[in-house]
């Protein structure tokens, strides 16, 4: 008897043992690949051993394909095939030589991982690709919406160190990285050998389906206009992973009333006024429902001119008073934009009063009670307006300095050297990208003093903390719009590190995933998505509770600060307060979110302590 291939169970007598030669009749299978004869008759032969043949038998769908490939005329056809009790294993079926009585393949089959750390769906992806699918295509045979699989074919490009498409399909080719059965059958697959066979083998079954197809609605379109390029990239798939994850969570629900949510993206890279306008042009081509975007970091008012005239409900999280402007002196024309964030001018009220509680509190003594101000000419990156001035004045303190910078490229080593000079006791900063504001940061701790440093919005972004790396440890910052820390916004950081490898930052993750369940709720509300008007109007009535605190749009269809427009926490969106230590974000209030007292920068002297 033949040695038993490890693993493998007999599942009965040999169907036919003919004449063909044993190439190797006395190799032990357990070394080597197990391999068997299969006619186009679908009757299977012994080769190398019984080991073939007993696994070919236990599955009857590789004798289908080898006895297709003979009637096909291919040559050879190579891909993975997977088994639930033994996993990957690599199959090569080719025309067998002219000694065989009648036509026929040898099967050749071992078992294998899959190479160059691809997963199993990024094989599928693979396969559909290389066989001329669209992202969109591919993403209808998988049920996957078209940005997973976006993702998917960035991540198999890079582990196939391939540039394009086309290298990626005819690696797949050259090499068998391909599977069968190919995910939802090989219809529109004829191109490669392996639809060839597939159809062949489920050709009927997908005729059938085809003549009768499962007519199903469009999914609704979200159209997002993220920066994955340029300088704000790192915040730009935030934004994308934030929206990705709700979307799928939508969706594994059965979406809204059995339709899904797909995700369009656009790349808005936002110091690009161009690109910007661009990527609206995009997702206005592409007929979407709705527009989400973060914000833009370049000057002109007619930036979302598009957007708006394409009339879907936009909303954004640009922070900026200058865009509540714009809706409150023509309404009419900017109804269906909502701002999701409110405005910069809180960052200023919300520094003064942190100032005035934590010198209240004893936690700090100041020795001077001046604040520098430095800050970038962008949309809502000014903070020396009069509502900071005012607020600062109040709580005691007066403004000795105010620095504008570039927004790329700030000579941080100067700017630190000043603030050394004046000795003042805070500063207060305001620069958006996480590359400049941890070169300031770095360069300040290289020599510090006993000032604190208060930083507005960029430490939520991960890259941050990367980059300042050990001189972050102490730097207080806030945001207008962030994640908070209590049930809903742990579990939503737990499932966004599952999903992607790495927990979400503080801010712009969030506010991506709740925008997805305010559209989700209004188009379940409305039934029909093109139904702007009635879409736009049921975003203005009520509150959504999200991850990032509560979506109540006021009168500028913005949403509302606590505790600066509204003492009610389930209102508005908390002016949150944080403190970086040892890498990680603590809440230093307002209540009730505070986690955690202010403690001392690594950087100061013992003295600044009370």
């Amino acid at each position: 008897m033949a040695p038993r291939h490890p693993g493998w169970t007999d599942a009965r007598p040999a169907s036919r043992i003919g004449p063909f030669p044993r190439r190797c009749p006395t190799i032990p299978t357990h070394e080597y690949p197990s391999s068997a004869i299969v006619h186009r008759t679908g009757d299977v032969e012994e080769c190398d051993g019984a080991a073939g043949r007993r696994l070919l038998e236990a599955e009857p769908l590789l004798v289908a394909y080898g006895a297709a490939l003979v009637a096909s005329g291919a040559d050879l056809v190579r891909f993975f095939w997977h088994r639930a009790d033994q996993g990957w294993m690599r199959v090569r079926i080719e025309r067998a030589t002219a000694s065989a009585q009648t036509p026929s393949a040898l099967v050749t089959i071992v078992r294998d991982s899959l190479p160059f750390g691809l997963t199993d769906r990024e094989l599928d992806v693979l396969t559909l690709l290389a066989g001329g699918l669209h992202n969109r295509e591919i993403a209808e045979r998988l049920r996957a919406s078209a940005r997973t699989v976006s993702t998917h074919v960035e991540h198999i490009l890079m582990k196939l160190g391939q540039r394009s498409r086309t290298g990626a399909a005819a690696m797949a080719v050259d090499r068998g990285l391909l599977h069968l059965p190919i995910p939802s059958g090989g219809l529109g697959m004829e191109a490669l050998s392996i639809g060839t066979i597939e159809r062949l083998v489920h050709g009927r079954e997908e005729e059938d389906r085809a003549a009768s197809p499962v007519l199903r609605r469009r999914p609704f379109l979200l159209g997002s206009a993220v920066p994955l390029s340029g300088p704000a990239w790192s915040d730009g798939l935030e934004m994308r992973n934030g929206a990705s994850l709700a979307i799928d969570e939508v969706n594994s629900r059965g979406g809204i009333a059995g339709r899904r949510i797909e995700l369009v993206v656009a790349d808005a890279e936002m110091f690009s006024p161009e690109g910007i306008r661009e990527a609206f042009e995009e997702l206005a081509e592409a007929e979407v429902d709705a527009i989400t975007m973060g914000y833009m970091l370049t000057e002109g008012d007619d930036l979302l001119d598009v957007a708006v005239e394409y009339g879907s409900p936009i909303l954004h999280a640009i922070t900026s008073e200058e865009q509540l402007r714009l809706v409150r002196e023509d309404p009419g024309r900017y109804r269906r934009v909502f701002q999701v964030c409110p405005s910069e001018v809180h960052y200023g009220r919300g520094f003064a009063r942190f100032l005035q509680e934590v010198t209240a509190s004893g936690r700090w003594s100041p020795r001077r009670r001046t604040v520098e101000i430095v800050e970038t000419p962008v949309e809502g990156g000014q903070m020396s307006t009069r509502h900071t001035l005012e607020a600062v004045e109040r709580a005691g303190w007066s403004v000795a300095l105010v620095e504008r910078v570039p927004e790329l490229g700030a000579d941080w080593a100067t700017v630190a050297s000043r603030l050394r000079e004046a000795e003042v006791g805070a500063v207060l900063i305001a620069d958006y990208l996480p590359g400049e504001l941890a070169g300031f940061q770095r360069a300040f701790a290289s020599e510090p003093i006993e000032s604190l440093v208060y930083a507005v919005y960029t430490p939520s972004i991960p890259e941050f903390l990367t980059l300042a790396g050990r001189a972050a440890d102490g730097i207080v910052w806030s945001t207008v719009t962030g994640t908070y820390s209590d049930p809903l916004g742990s579990r939503f950081a737990g499932r966004f590190a599952q999903a992607f490898g790495r927990p979400p930052g503080r801010s712009h993750a969030g506010i991506a995933y709740d925008e997805v369940h305010l559209l989700a709720h209004a188009w379940a509300e409305v039934g029909n998505p093109r139904d702007f008007e009635a879409v736009a109007q049921h975003l203005r009535r009520g509150a959504h509770r999200g991850v990032n605190g509560a979506y109540f749009f006021d009168e500028d269809q913005s949403a509302l600060a606590y505790p600066d427009m509204t003492l009610d926490p389930s209102l508005g969106q908390a002016h949150l307060v944080l403190q970086v230590r040892h890498a990680r974000h603590r809440i230093l209030g307002p209540p009730p979110y505070t986690e955690a007292s202010f403690e001392r920068p690594s950087w100061w002297p013992a003295r600044a302590l009370a």
